[in-house]
This record gives C-alpha cells, structure tokens and sequence, in this order.
C-alpha cells in the first residue's frame, strides 16, 4: 500500500497575474469552481483552482495548460504536498451596456480588446460590440438584419 504521504505530488500551478477569469478551463475540469459574488465594486466571479490532483486526474489537468489561452495554467511535480489546498481569484465583472448584466471579466475584455486588428478598432464597432453581453449581442444582429431586410423589401436600398 502506498504512503498517502509520499510524492511526487501533481500540482496545478496558476500565474495569478496571468489568468484573467475566462472560464476556459472550467468548462474542460468541473474541478475548478466558479461563483459570482458582490463586492464594494460591484459584481465579482470568484473562481476555486484544486491545488492538487490524482493521478488520474493528470490528463485532464495537463490539457488545462493547453486551453488557456494566456498561458497562465501549468502542472508542476512536487516532492511534498503543497500545503494551500486549492487558488482562490477574484474578477471583477464588467456589466453589459445595454442591459447591465455582469458577463465578463475587467481583464478578459482587456485581452480580447489588446488582440483586435488595428483597421477594426479604428471603425470603433469592435468596442461598442465588446461592451455587451452574448445576448444583446445576438438582438443588435437580428435587429440590423430586420433593419437591411426592410430597406432591401422596401427598395429604398436602390
């Protein structure tokens, strides 16, 4: 029987200064939790990273490095347990513009917002579409559809 003790130990290791609360990894390993919260400023998603991890669990947690996108998941071997049993972070959630609904985090807009093509953000519409929620976003489509499909019906387009 072996030593519950004895090493090596998987351990999942988080770049707090990295990991900006995408939920990438969440929805790969049900392990990691997630919680929206209220705070002084406003909504908040906390989010519970397990520390360590069973073996059989390593395949699962080694693809966790391969699906964030910023890099900020690894799985390390230790000789001894960690003695922190699991990565608390907190993220503030920016609310959706038109109807204020919390649905991404301050710093995954930033990242997103940093990656988009400069002839884009010169035409300003990637950053009023990065304001709203995955819904209004879906209503603003299917309102400018109705909106072209009238004008093309209406002939005023010719």
């Amino acid at each position: 029987m072996k030593d519950a003790k004895a090493g090596p130990w998987r351990v999942l290791d988080v770049d707090v200064e990295r990991c900006i609360g995408c939920r990438a990894c969440s929805s790969l390993w049900d392990e990691i939790s997630l919680a929206p919260a209220l705070s002084e400023k406003g909504p908040q998603r906390w989010m519970r990273f397990p520390r360590v991890f069973e073996e059989f669990e390593a395949k699962v947690a080694e693809s966790l490095a391969e699906v964030c996108p910023t890099g900020a998941i690894s799985v390390t071997l230790a000789d001894e347990r960690p003695l922190e049993e699991g990565i608390d972070l907190a993220f503030n959630m920016i609310r959706c513009r038109r109807c204020k609904t919390p649905f991404a985090t301050e710093e995954e807009v930033k990242y997103i917002r940093e990656r988009i093509p400069e002839d884009l953000r010169a035409q300003n519409c990637a950053v009023s579409w990065m304001e709203l929620c995955p819904g209004c976003r879906r209503w603003v489509g299917r309102k400018e559809a109705a909106r072209e499909l009238i004008v093309v019906r209406s002939g005023a387009g010719r």
